[in-house]
This record gives structure tokens, C-alpha cells and sequence, in this order.
């Protein structure tokens, strides 16, 4: 009999999650790892890496989580997990987060790696006025024992066969991866009327229209961003910001009131207007600030302006006492008056109050407006932030917070290679800025360059004057980078992500909101990804340890979006989260409402949201959420909906994955749905031609080669094709079943090289090949192999196997 590789069934309770956020079981989560188990998704650099950024002795902290747990708040009856927030869970978040008990969560980290291997120091006990978002207020109970490590090693593989063993395909009987800052600024021009303001009127009279279209053109033919309308400066009284010089402003307005021509600034008296003040630079007319002598409405300023193709930026003071509407590709400001209050606007069918404008700043058309633009613009807009971003590109070579911002949001659509470019400009533009390098650190993990990201994280956290939310940062990214290392390397995943829990926690209740909220959301990245390392890995009770995690996790995220809904995606980011770490558990669970929860968000964002590169971020997500649930269907038995979702995650990945592609792992993503949807005619309806009709689409991308990823895993990608060769066989494409069926055993056996898996992954795949050499009448390889994985059941190492 040809078998396929195994997989551990997906969990968690069939019921929905997070129904109890914030409520956690009495006493310590205390995991144990076995040392034998798989660390899941990982990647084998050197040991001698982590090693190096021993916490204890590169910190001169300690990254251990306490030892005693708070009393937290009991659950008079232990609840289950759903998919989706309760509403009285997000009305009442932000109070029932307080209560919670920080230490019952970080006690887990003490149980994942070995302490004499991180060096331990205990945590002194924090002081009673504290501020903590996690942390509960009251006494600090003593731990419960350390729970004994894993008697067995669970190994967790892409392909769901072994969990419905009466679906193993019987074959034959074996054998026992810029523009820059010149005089472009012109004039313009429009009709003057009579009954027009002053200001007006000479705007109208004195300019001339001269269009100047300067257009941005797309990296990439898949990804296209807004353009900008045509930079034109506006022209008052024949003299120009940035353009016109003192000697023409002398010329053309007499001297000024006070009688000195050189003035950094001077002053003049117009007609119907209470003061204009022109201020230089080297000479040059930098800008010219304009007091009305009685506000207009804002309209007929945009109107006579003719400011209605440009976007603007609206900015105030810090007491939000004083608003004003910037204008960067025309160079005008206008400041709405704070006294004059609303007037009302009429047309045919409305009347509506609109602001009234008290002055107005004309100045030269600078890069810093269209970087105030995209910073604002950038959660609901990308398309337009990234081409005002560009042009700041353009206008300033030395503007690293453009290139740094432009590199986070071309990755967060899947630019990498894009990103990383900008990103490696922003540091050497500023080397000492950490913010700079943490993105380049962040790019160069996703394009699985890792000892380059371990190195640019490693300099933030050695540098001097770190600030405490860059060093939580740059701890969360060694985390993450530590997760994809072999068994060793990831034990110290988890307490990296611990520490910067620690740091990011005394941040979260910041009175500067840009900081409570980059902690709060580093704080849920950081749950997040411990659920997963804990559901991927070989830990005790893990099926209690994960959903609590999770529920951390939604809690933070449901208390950041009732603060500001700008955050709704992070409610996407956890049930994506969850549904990735069901997948890996050994209770199936029913992952509709998971879905319901992921649909209904992704329905919300698009309903505000109507850019299409921004929703590409979230329909990716959601594809990735039918991919995982297609997973856990098929694990359950329910090839229907498992086909249902497979297909629904194809619809939403096939065409987002070109605008991906420069990400390493999209490939291996696509493969491996097409594999999953192959699957379930496989092994549930024994239809290996229907099979094989997906699995013509996976091979071609499973059989490239592909650096481990979150994504990319060497076990689920060499069972993947061990699987497939199990369907080819048994449609008589023989060769095609040896050649991948010898690709998935190549990929497992580099994986065990590098310490990622036991050599017993090794049994089946062996097994399976010596089954099809011995129907192809190949007596030596068949005996060969049928050796080997003798030896694997028998206890016998790799190495000694091969001997």
C-alpha cells in the first residue's frame, strides 16, 4: 500500500471563539516543550545567530516572564472559543482588559525554552503604581508546577490523509523550495469679476495659466497608484512663490511699509485686504501670507482658486482650536476663521453650513505638504499616499521618513523587493534613525533574507539611545525571525516575544496617542504570534494555552478599534490569526463563523474604503482565510465546504498573487491551495483524475525552489509532493509520481539536516518510494529505501540510516 504523508487534525472547539475574551482559567498556562517535537514553521541559519543575542547578556535584562500569576478573573464555568466579537465584549473591552492578568499569560514563555540556555534572571516585582494595560491590579499567586514535557512527537503535515485512515490509497504493497526644487511653479490664471473679493480679483487679474502635468509612473505594471494633478503655484500681484525675487517685488509693490527693502519679511498694505506679507528666502519670495478683511466661505475661495481637482490635507493646532486646508500641488494654505463661524451654502436643492476662511498662505510648492498628505491619507488611500509619497521622492533626495514610509506600504501589497529598495535608502539616508532601520530589518525578512534582518535588528537593539517602543520592536522582529530557526534557535521565539510584551505594555497607556497605539498594536502582533508558535509546535495542553493567547490578542484589538475604527483591520489580522493556528490543533472545529467574522469585516472596510490597492491588503487576508479553512474542512471530513472554500480562496488569490510577487512565498502559497483542493478529491471521493487536475497547477510551483517562510514550511511542502505522487501513480503517470514523490523526500531530508524535523518524517515518503520502484521491477533503489525506512521505525537516526 502507497501511502501519503500524514497531518495532525486542526482544533479547536467546535464552538465559537472568543467568547471569553479577557476571561482566563485560574492559575499559571504552563507549557513544557519536548525537544524532539517540530518547531513548525521555521528556517535553518545558524545557531551560532542566536546565540549571539543571548537576551540576558545583549540586554543586560531579563526576558523571563514572572513566576507567580495574578489572580486574574475566574470563569465560573470554562467557555469555548468562537469566531467573532461579542458585542458585549466590545462595548465592555477596554474595562475587562484591566482586570487581567498579564503574568498568567508570560508564565508560558518560561516553559518554552530551557532556562540555562537564555540565562534567567527572576523579574523584580513591578511597583504598585504602575500602569499597565495587562497587568491586574491585587495579589500575585505562586505558580503551579512546570507540566511534564510531551511523551509523543506530533508532526503536523500540509496533507490532512492519516487523521481518515480508512481514505489511504491502496497502490502496491511496499517493501516493509525629481523632481527637484527648480522654478516650476506657475501661474494661474481666471476671468476677474466685479464682484469678486479684492484678493480675489488680483489673484484672477495677475496670474496666467501655464498647466504643468508631472505624472508618476508606476513601479510595476500590477500595481498602479493615483497620479497627481498638474504643480502649479498661484500668483498674487504678479509675484510668485519660489519663483519671483525681491527685486521684483520691490518693482511691482513699492517698498514696504516700513521702510526696509531687505527684511526677512515684508509688509503691505492692499486694498480690501488687512495686511499681505511676504517672507524670502536667499532673495527669493518663499511665501505670502494674506489676512482677509472679513472671512469668506470656503467654496468660493476653492472656487475662485480653482482648487477643486486638488486633495487636501486638513491640519490644526495641538489644542484643535485652528484648522486649515493645505493644497500641496497649488501652495496654498487657507485658515479657517475661528470666530466668524459657519455661513450657509445654498444651491438648487440643499442648504448646508460650510467654514469660513479668514486668511490665506500662498507659498512654494514643497515636499513637506505632500508628506503631511500621505501620512494622513495612508490607512484609507494607498494608491494616493504612495504617488505623494513619490513625489516627495522627487522633490527632497534626502527624505528618508518618503523612502520609510513607502517601503511599509508598497510591502503591505506585496512589493517586497520594491520596499526593501526604499527601505535600505531611508538608512543610509539616516543610519542612526531606528524606525529606519527596523523597516529595512522588516523587508529583508520578507524577502527571506534573515541573517541580513537578524543583523539590522541586532544594531537597533546594541545601539545607544534606543528608544523603549524601538526596542520592543526590534525584539518582536528577533522573535519572529528566531520562530523560522531550527528546533534550538525557535526556543528562544517565545521569549524574545514575551520581552517585548513587557516593554510594549508600559507604553500602552501612553497619554500621546501615537504611542499607546504603536504599542497596542504591537502588543497584539505579539499574542498573535506566540498563538501560533505555541499551535505549531509540540506543547502540552496547547488546545488551552492557544485560544487564550487569541482571546488576549481579539481583546487588545476590540479596545483599539473602540478607540479609533481606523483600526478595523486588526480585527481581520486575528481571525485570520486564529484560523492559521486552528489549522495546526487537534480538536477540528467548525471554522464558519470564523469566516463570517473575516466576510463581514472585509464588507465594512470596502464600504468605506474604496481604493482598490488598499482592499487588495484585505482581500488577500480573506483569501487566506478560505485557504486555511479549506485546511480545517478537509481535516474534518467535509469535502463540500472544504471544496467550497478552496475555491473561494482561489478566487480572491489567483489575481492578487501577480501583484504579489515579488514576495518569495506567494508561489508556494498558490501551490499548495491548488494542492489542498486536489486533496479533497483525493482522499475524500477517491477521484484521483479530478485530483491531478489541480495538482497540474501545484507542481510547477511546489517544485520551485523557495526559502521557509511563515507560509513556506519544508514539512507541509515535501509532504505536499509526496501526496501529489500518490494521485499520479494511481492515474498511471508513473514518472511524474517518482519525480515529485523524490522532490518532497530531497526537501524533508534538508529539513532534518538542518534540525527543522525528526528523522521519522522520513518513514512514510521512504516507504512510499520503495512501493513504486518495486512495481517499476527496480530492485536496488527499492531495497534501498524499504532499508531506510526500516531503520526510522526501528529508532535508528537518519545518519545511521543512510550508512
Amino acid at each position: 500500500m502507497l501511502r501519503s504523508a500524514s497531518i495532525a487534525s486542526g482544533a479547536f472547539s467546535a464552538s465559537r471563539l472568543f467568547s471569553a475574551f479577557a476571561i482566563f482559567f485560574a492559575g499559571a498556562i504552563i507549557l513544557k516543550v519536548d525537544k524532539g517535537g517540530s518547531g513548525g514553521a521555521q528556517w535553518a541559519y545558524s545557531q551560532v545567530v542566536f546565540d549571539q543575542i543571548n537576551p540576558t547578556r545583549l540586554l543586560n535584562e531579563t526576558l523571563s516572564p514572572f513566576d507567580a500569576v495574578g489572580e486574574g478573573l475566574h470563569a465560573e464555568e470554562e467557555r469555548s472559543m468562537r469566531g467573532g466579537y461579542s458585542k458585549k465584549m466590545f462595548a465592555n473591552g477596554a474595562t475587562r482588559l484591566a482586570g487581567l492578568s498579564f503574568a498568567g499569560l508570560l508564565l508560558a514563555g518560561t516553559a518554552f525554552a530551557e532556562q540555562d540556555d537564555v540565562g534567567y534572571e527572576q523579574i523584580a516585582e513591578r511597583p504598585k503604581a504602575e500602569k499597565s494595560i495587562l497587568v491586574a491590579k491585587g495579589a500575585i499567586a505562586e505558580a503551579e508546577p512546570t507540566a511534564a514535557p510531551a511523551k509523543t512527537r506530533k508532526r503536523r503535515r500540509l496533507e490532512p490523509i492519516a487523521n481518515i485512515s480508512q481514505y489511504e490509497p491502496d497502490l502496491a504493497e511496499p517493501r516493509k523550495t525629481g523632481i527637484t526644487e527648480t522654478d516650476l511653479t506657475p501661474e494661474r490664471i481666471s476671468q476677474p469679476e466685479n464682484d469678486r473679493h479684492p484678493l480675489i480679483s488680483d489673484l484672477a487679474e495677475e496670474a496666467e495659466d501655464i498647466e504643468t502635468e508631472l505624472s508618476i509612473e508606476s513601479t510595476d505594471e500590477e500595481l498602479s497608484v493615483e497620479g497627481l494633478v498638474g504643480l502649479e503655484a498661484v500668483t498674487f500681484h504678479g509675484i510668485t512663490p519660489g519663483v519671483s525675487l525681491r527685486s521684483e517685488v520691490l518693482a511691482d509693490w513699492g517698498t514696504p511699509e516700513s521702510g526696509d527693502t531687505q527684511g526677512e519679511t515684508l509688509h503691505y498694505q492692499f486694498e480690501g485686504l488687512r495686511s499681505v506679507d511676504a517672507t524670502f528666502e536667499k532673495d527669493r519670495v518663499k511665501s505670502i501670507a494674506i489676512i482677509l478683511e472679513k472671512p469668506l466661505p470656503t467654496s468660493e475661495m476653492i472656487a475662485s482658486l480653482e482648487l477643486e481637482e486638488c486633495r487636501p490635507v486638513t491640519v490644526s493646532d495641538a489644542k484643535k482650536s485652528q484648522f486649515a486646508h493645505v493644497y500641496p500641488e497649488r501652495g496654498v494654505v487657507l485658515t479657517v476663521s475661528s470666530t466668524a463661524g459657519m455661513v450657509v451654502a445654498s444651491d438648487e436643492e440643499t442648504d448646508t453650513l460650510e467654514e469660513q476662511v479668514s486668511d490665506v498662505l500662498l507659498e512654494t510648492i514643497n515636499p513637506a505638504a505632500f508628506l503631511l498628505r500621505a501620512k494622513e491619507t495612508a490607512r484609507a488611500n494607498l494608491s494616493q499616499s504612495i504617488a505623494d509619497l513619490e513625489q516627495v521622492v522627487m522633490m527632497d533626495r534626502n527624505s528618508a521618513e518618503a523612502r520609510r514610509r513607502l517601503a511599509d506600504y508598497y510591502l503591505s501589497v506585496g512589493k517586497a523587493i520594491t520596499a526593501e529598495r526604499y527601505a535600505a535608502e531611508a538608512v543610509d539616508l539616516e543610519p542612526d534613525h531606528h524606525p529606519n532601520r527596523l523597516q529595512w530589518a522588516k523587508c529583508l525578512s520578507q524577502l527571506a533574507r534573515y541573517d541580513q534582518a537578524v543583523d539590522q535588528a541586532k544594531q537597533v537593539l546594541e545601539g545607544s539611545g534606543v528608544k523603549p517602543m524601538d526596542k520592543a520592536r526590534a525584539l518582536e522582529e528577533m522573535a519572529q525571525l528566531a520562530s523560522l530557526g531550527s528546533n534550538d534557535v525557535a526556543q528562544k521565539a517565545i521569549p524574545l516575544h514575551t520581552k517585548a510584551i513587557e516593554i510594549a505594555d508600559k507604553l500602552a497607556n501612553s497619554e500621546n496617542t501615537e504611542s499607546r497605539h504603536a504599542a497596542q498594536c504591537l502588543l497584539i502582533d505579539a499574542h498573535l504570534a506566540i498563538a501560533m508558535q505555541i499551535a505549531q509546535g509540540n506543547f502540552q495542553d496547547k488546545n488551552r494555552a492557544v485560544p487564550q493567547w487569541l482571546e488576549r490578542a481579539s481583546g487588545l484589538a476590540e479596545a483599539l478599534i473602540a478607540e479609533d475604527s481606523i483600526y478595523l483591520p486588526r480585527r481581520l489580522q486575528v481571525a485570520v490569526s486564529g484560523l492559521a493556528a486552528a489549522t495546526n490543533l487537534d480538536k477540528p472545529i467548525d471554522p464558519k463563523l470564523w469566516i463570517e467574522e473575516s466576510e463581514e469585516t472585509v464588507r465594512l472596510l470596502e464600504e468605506a474604503i474604496t481604493d482598490r490597492l488598499t482592499c487588495s491588503q484585505f482581500d488577500w487576508q480573506l483569501g487566506m482565510a478560505y485557504l486555511h479553512a479549506a485546511d480545517i474542512e478537509h481535516v474534518r471530513s467535509q469535502a463540500a465546504s472544504a471544496k467550497r472554500f478552496g475555491e473561494l480562496a482561489e478566487e480572491k488569490l489567483s489575481e492578487l498573487s501577480r501583484q504579489r510577487d515579488e514576495l518569495p512565498d506567494t508561489g508556494y502559497t498558490m501551490g499548495r491551495l491548488y494542492f489542498q483542493i486536489g486533496a479533497v478529491y483525493a482522499i475524500h471521493e477517491d477521484d484521483h483524475e479530478a485530483a491531478c487536475k489541480w495538482y497540474h497547477q501545484a507542481a510547477d510551483l511546489l517544485l520551485n525552489p523557495v526559502p521557509v517562510t511563515t507560509l513556506a514550511v519544508p514539512q507541509q511542502h515535501g509532504d505536499a509532493l509526496v501526496s501529489m505522487g500518490v494521485s499520479y501513480w494511481r492515474t498511471n503517470e508513473r514518472e511524474r509520481a517518482v519525480e515529485l514523490t523524490l522532490a518532497g523526500v530531497d526537501l524533508i531530508e534538508q529539513a532534518v539536516d538542518a534540525g527543522l524535523l525528526g528523522s521519522t518524517s522520513l518513514a512514510i515518503p521512504y516507504e512510499n518510494l520503495s512501493a513504486m520502484y518495486q512495481a517499476l521491477g527496480k530492485d536496488e533503489p527499492a531495497a534501498r529505501y524499504q532499508l531506510l525506512a526500516r531503520k526510522l521505525g526501528s529508532g535508528e537516526g537518519l545518519e545511521s540510516s543512510r550508512r
